[in-house]
């Protein structure tokens, strides 16, 4: 699916603040409002909006630690990915290469929880080992930069020409 400017202005205005009204995207664009939730359920039936979703503050819900765990195992991550799942503290797993077989992003109230969640981990047929990194302060955390995807369309076109 191509994906012209005017997509790219209105995932970035969603990006920004889901909860725009279709008429100030609309003026975004200089299109028609009817024209704009066709080109919204467009980018939502080709998968490229995948859901509409609320950013929460993970400390003021009580969750003020975040860290990343390292895994080492002797299954794969797909083989993992039902026991993991399961467990709610898990934001993200992700198969990896290098050292580490999977990489966990991880929310727990405190450092205890996180130690609790770690030896879980650990009793889980497979997990031989892993290495906890905690988050002190996240200085930024932004969506998917839209510019990096132009400038990868730019380079690849002109590598073609």
């Amino acid at each position: 699916m191509e994906l012209d400017r005017k997509d790219f202005a209105l995932i970035e205005a969603l990006q920004q603040n889901a909860s725009q009204r279709l008429e100030d995207l609309a003026k975004l664009v200089k299109l028609a409002p009817s024209s704009v939730h066709d080109r919204l359920r467009r980018l939502q039936r080709e998968g490229i909006i995948q859901q509409w979703t609320v950013k929460v503050d993970a400390p003021k819900l009580g969750l003020g630690v975040m860290a990343y765990i390292g895994v080492t195992s002797t299954k794969t991550c797909s083989m993992l990915a039902r026991e993991l799942e399961a467990i709610p503290s898990i934001e993200e797993c992700h198969s990896v290469a290098g050292q580490l077989c999977i990489f966990l992003k991880v929310r727990v109230p405190d450092t205890a929880a996180l130690l609790v969640l770690i030896d879980r981990l650990r009793q889980i047929d497979g997990i031989e080992k892993t290495e906890t990194t905690i988050v002190l302060a996240t200085q930024f955390d932004r969506p998917i930069s839209l510019k990096s995807v132009a400038a990868a369309k730019s380079t690849a076109e002109a590598k073609t020409a």
